[in-house]
């Protein structure tokens, strides 16, 4: 059993407007993200904040939808609030930006996650390293919260512990899962590619 997480907490403070929400084509930004991690994990939970949540409920057919533990602490509270309420060892979490993401690129990091590894993560061969879609044993939830107490937000803190493993995905047709949607030029781009599709 794996459980899927889709991050919807953050300010979008690049983009200026709810990212989870855009509108591309007849669906949302966050709908085409849910398409592509469904098939790939048993579970779907959407973890948004305080402004968004009800949007989202409203919006979206979703195993459950949790708001972040404490907002404003960036994806590593998100991850550690979906990992606080799992019922699965394996959790897999990709931020509501990023709606190319492969199952064969989760399906590489999920096989990654045994013995004393409970921290996967991505390594372009010449972009380094791309920290979603990130793959979670229930137990780093120790190790997340042990560095939110130390005032930690960055995942490379998460991704410098003993127990986190880097993969290195050399195949192409895998690389287009890094793109996320950040700014306006990206979004622009997004839905070109939607229209064409």
């Amino acid at each position: 059993m794996v459980t899927g997480y889709i991050l919807a907490g953050g300010t979008s403070s690049r983009m200026g407007r709810d990212k989870a929400l855009l509108p591309v084509g007849s669906r949302t930004l966050i709908e085409l993200v849910r398409q592509r991690l469904r098939p790939c994990v048993e579970r779907l939970v959407v973890i948004g904040h305080a402004h968004n949540v009800q949007r989202l409920r409203d919006m979206l057919s979703a195993d459950a939808i949790l708001m972040d533990v404490q907002p404003g602490y960036g994806p590593l509270m998100g991850i550690y609030t979906g990992l606080m309420h799992t019922e699965t060892l394996l959790n897999v979490f990709v931020p509501c930006d990023m709606p190319w993401v492969e199952r064969g690129l989760v399906d590489r990091l999920l096989d990654g996650c045994r013995q004393d590894v409970d921290v996967v993560a991505s390594l372009h061969p010449t972009e380094g390293i791309q920290p979603f879609p990130l793959v979670c044993h229930a137990s780093a939830s120790r190790s997340i919260g042990a560095l939110l107490d130390c005032g930690e937000r960055a995942l490379q803190g998460l991704l410098q512990q003993p127990s986190a493993r880097l993969i290195t995905i050399h195949e192409p047709e895998l690389w287009r899962s890094f793109t996320n949607v950040n700014t306006v030029a990206d979004y622009d781009q997004l839905t070109k590619a939607a229209v064409a599709s």
